[in-house]
């Protein structure tokens, strides 16, 4: 039987009042990569974290690294998962089952969230930004991805200060798609880079936010200087439909809000679990 079908209704007949949808994708095998870069400088960032010195109140943990020629930005607790599950299928090779989830984990772990599951490369020598967008379960064959030029955020920078993690930042605020947005940024870190998109200050954002707070990136840990990481892209990635941002925005509205119609699932009535509530950051 399709592990997909398998799954869905194992948490159809387990907890239909519960279960969270979209679901989540299969793990992806971490050993399938291509070096593409080396980091100098590696960032972790929580994202809408109730405690901040409490790890399971993130929505997700997240890194950025930063090398000569490009960045890459991704959830490390999704990273962290399907490392420990690699691990696993090559413990266990002749298991019947497979686990979906292994390690520390998210408030919203049993999920499929974009935010999560895209991976963002901003290349610095074409000035782009390419966004690799692994859909839910399901949907994996609506896998995609866009470039677009480098987002610019016209930013206003305020005299105001705040400490994080121990670093003196400066206030900037900006409108960018849609929403308001206020940003930390460090001069003693003279990094033009940040979460997400975020960018274009001088100095590393270690903290951005909107208006009203519905996404807060809050960096947790800065790497020591001088060490070097490689940065690993998905050898998968390359079979990723190439689309606009608008199409891959579009496609990922439709698996939060109609999951089962995209998925083109059929339930019985009264078996629908109901989706959650979902906002973007991009509205534009």
């Amino acid at each position: 039987m399709n592990p997909y079908i398998l799954i869905f209704f194992l948490l159809l007949s387990t907890a239909s009042g519960n279960a969270q949808f979209p679901a989540i994708p299969m793990p992806k095998n971490v050993q399938k990569t291509n070096t593409i870069d080396s980091a100098n400088i590696r960032i972790l960032y929580a994202l809408n974290a109730v405690d901040i010195s409490n790890i399971t109140t993130y929505d997700d943990l997240q890194r950025l690294e930063i090398g000569d020629s490009l960045s890459k930005y991704y959830s490390f607790f999704i990273y962290n998962s399907d490392s420990l599950i690699t691990e696993w299928k090559n413990k266990y090779k002749n298991a019947k089952s497979t686990p979906g989830v292994l390690g520390v984990r998210g408030k919203q772990y049993d999920h499929w969230n974009e935010y999560h599951y895209s991976e963002y490369f901003k290349d610095f020598s074409s000035n782009t930004f390419t966004e690799y967008s692994r859909m839910p379960g399901f949907l994996q064959n609506m896998n995609c991805q866009y470039t677009e030029e480098m987002p610019s955020q016209n930013w206003t920078i305020h005299a105001d200060t705040l400490t994080v993690l121990n670093y003196c930042c400066q206030k900037a605020t900006c409108a960018f798609r849609g929403r308001e947005y206020t940003a930390w940024f460090c001069i003693d870190i003279p990094i033009n880079n940040g979460p997400w998109k975020f960018g274009g200050l001088p100095g590393l954002i270690l903290k951005v936010y909107d208006k009203d707070h519905l996404f807060v990136f809050e960096s947790i840990e800065i790497g020591k200087k001088g060490e070097k990481f490689p940065i690993k892209m998905y050898q998968d990635y390359r079979s990723y439909k190439k689309r606009e941002r608008e199409e891959v925005l579009k496609l990922q509205k439709e698996a939060n809000e109609n999951f089962f119609k995209t998925a083109n699932l059929n339930l019985r009535k009264g078996t629908m679990p109901p989706q959650q509530p979902h906002f973007y950051m991009e509205l534009e």
